[in-house]
């Protein structure tokens, strides 16, 4: 029996079939020339049938070039060593505001946190390599590329799927966000069972799946995801929470207009990714896309080129007249009857003067376009140049990153959005639970973590601030030879957190910031210590010189002169009982030599 609700879905699946049909044509065209193996899903044709060696025969019959296809799996590498390697922890996380900074405990938290991320990602079961590279291969090929983070099993808490660009179907809100997805797929009666549920299919798909000789038929579902339209409040203490998550899911059995699951997700579950995107433009574009007049030119002299080359070794025959048979002239045989009486060959080649060079030299200028339109040269600059320096190097280093900069945001933009997914998974399997090893600090309390990406690409971003502020530093340390003062200016901890921000050491090789104070101030009273001590030196050289000074005044007679004048001063203080040194001590000092009045 079918339902409202189900039916308004597949209306709107329909509307947004009517929208992405404008892209299809081209989306095929790049199927063609640029990736052998996708199915021919594209306005319905879906041949489930065929095998990989029939589509490639297919395409083998019109494709002659394979340029775009090999320079198209080069910048999905390049943009994944670039963005993603899995050889480094390529972002990091922050909760610091705009107006705040992060303290040590909080950078330590969120640096434990992202540890225990890339652990998961990168075990074997999360399928998290792969779904990025197929997401990776289809931005450069298409344009879109969809993600999807679901809750996992057992040891797993997370597994990721790349869904193929057939099957997703997108709108977006005001923003220019995603905030509803459609995926129309198939699958088994017997693999529908599994995914949504024995029990809540419906009876006639309950009967596929009983029937080992049928429970292989193909059942075409469609999944919804979207925002709720109104969302239930309770009270929680003093404050509300919602009693809906976000947005909601459903799944459709297309033809009997049921719906057979219905769930919902706090954050949105599918990140999607884009090369590059147009304002009102909901799929985006590709540089395959971009290159798509280029490789057909390339793919039509290529075909010329080869045709001449063909009427070159296998040309053309012409006779007199009409023979018998057209004999095929294999080396060492003997074929008697083609020559006439004069010796002169009964069937001769037409050879109209075909040089395939000139298309072969046409199809390589349109193919160094091609790898440069793809970004190909810019991870090639070692082996182009082997020469070259290292200040060369660098300088294209940092053109790699100018010219893939704007893409690589936007890509790195789906990957937020994956870390949001992540974060709530892992929040509502009690990832902040007070028996966790990742209760955050009360100072994080309100707060959101975010990513700050670290890969290659975003130190190529980077690179500059990092280099121009060593070479500030080294400058100022020169000038200080000549002024001490000059080293007044710079704030060393500030240059080392620029050059620590532009790399991807980690916190825990930092030491806190109370660390850092209690050093100083040890080592600020050592250095206190150390200079009392050179005091107490010097004035023991002081008095140990001024011994052998003592002995030398003695047996020169100075100390008994300086003696006598002592007491002399002594006792005519005592006969006039003023100070030694008033004018009225001399005028009575002096009477005994000059007699009475």
């Amino acid at each position: 029996m079918s339902d409202s609700r189900a039916r308004d879905i597949l209306a709107r699946q329909s509307e947004m079939e009517t929208e992405r049909s404008r892209y299809e044509p081209v989306w095929e065209a790049v199927a063609e020339f640029c990736d052998p193996d996708a199915p021919d899903m594209w306005n319905g044709r879906d041949r489930a049938g065929d095998n990989q060696a029939e589509r490639q025969e297919r395409r083998g019959s019109r494709v002659y070039a394979n340029t775009i296809n090999s320079a198209a799996n080069r910048l999905a590498a390049g943009l994944e060593s670039l963005i993603i390697p899995q050889s480094e922890k390529w972002h990091g996380l922050t909760t610091a505001a705009m107006d705040d900074e992060e303290t040590d405990e909080e950078k330590e938290w969120a640096e434990g946190l992202r540890d225990f991320l890339f652990a998961l990602r990168y075990s074997p079961a999360s399928n998290f390599v792969p779904a990025t590279q197929a997401c990776l291969r289809n931005v450069v090929r298409y344009g879109p590329a969809y993600l999807y983070a679901e809750e996992g099993f057992g040891a797993t808490l997370i597994r990721y799927v790349s869904i193929p660009v057939a099957e997703g179907y997108l709108s977006r809100d005001r923003w220019g966000q995603v905030d509803t997805f459609h995926r129309r797929y198939e699958r088994t009666a017997r693999q529908a069972a599994q995914m949504l549920g024995y029990s809540k299919l419906p009876p006639r798909i309950r009967a596929l799946v009983d029937d080992p000789a049928k429970c292989d038929t193909r059942v075409s579902l469609v999944q919804c995801i979207k925002p709720r339209d109104e969302r239930r409040l309770y009270r929680a203490g003093d404050s509300h929470r919602y009693l809906d998550t976000a947005f909601a899911s459903y799944h459709v059995i297309e033809e009997e207009e049921v719906i057979v699951r219905e769930a919902g997700f706090g954050t949105f579950p599918v990140s999607c990714f884009n090369w590059r995107r147009y304002e009102g433009d909901v799929y985006g574009i590709s540089p395959t896309i971009e290159a798509l007049t280029t490789v057909r030119e390339e793919n039509a002299v290529r075909r010329s080129g080869l045709r001449a080359l063909q009427q070159i070794t296998d040309p053309p025959t012409a006779s007199r007249a009409r023979l018998d048979y057209v004999p095929v002239l294999n080396p060492g045989e003997n074929y008697p009857g083609l020559i006439d009486d004069n010796g002169r060959p009964l069937i001769q080649p037409i050879a109209t003067g075909q040089n395939p060079s000139y298309a072969f030299d046409s199809a390589a200028s349109r193919a160094e376009e091609i790898r440069d339109m793809m970004f190909v040269n810019l991870f090639q600059t070692l082996v182009q140049n082997p020469q070259m320096t290292a200040t060369e190097a660098l300088i294209r280093q940092e053109e790699k990153g100018a010219l893939l900069g704007p893409s690589g945001s936007v890509i790195q933009a789906g990957f937020a959005s994956n870390l949001d997914r992540e974060l709530g998974l892992l929040e509502d399997k009690g990832l902040y639970d007070e028996d966790s090893r990742f209760v955050p600090p009360q100072s994080l309390a309100g707060k959101s973590v975010r990513p700050t990406f670290t890969g290659p690409l975003d130190v190529l971003r980077r690179a500059a601030e990092a280099r121009d502020t060593i070479q500030l530093v080294q400058t100022a340390m020169q000038m200080a030879q000549f002024d001490p003062g000059i080293m007044d200016n710079i704030d060393t901890d500030a240059a080392i957190r620029v050059v620590q921000g532009a790399g991807r050491s980690p916190q825990r090789v930092f030491r806190r910031r109370d660390e850092v104070e209690g050093l100083r101030g040890t080592r600020a009273q050592a250095q206190q210590a150390q200079t009392g001590m050179a005091a107490l030196a010097a004035a023991g050289r002081v008095a140990k010189d001024a011994v052998p000074a003592a002995v030398e005044a003695r047996n020169s007679g100075l100390l008994d002169s300086l003696q006598a004048m002592m007491q002399g001063a002594q006792a005519g203080t005592a006969d006039g009982g003023g100070s030694p040194g008033a004018p009225s001590i001399g005028m009575q000092g002096a009477a005994p030599g000059g007699g009475a009045a």
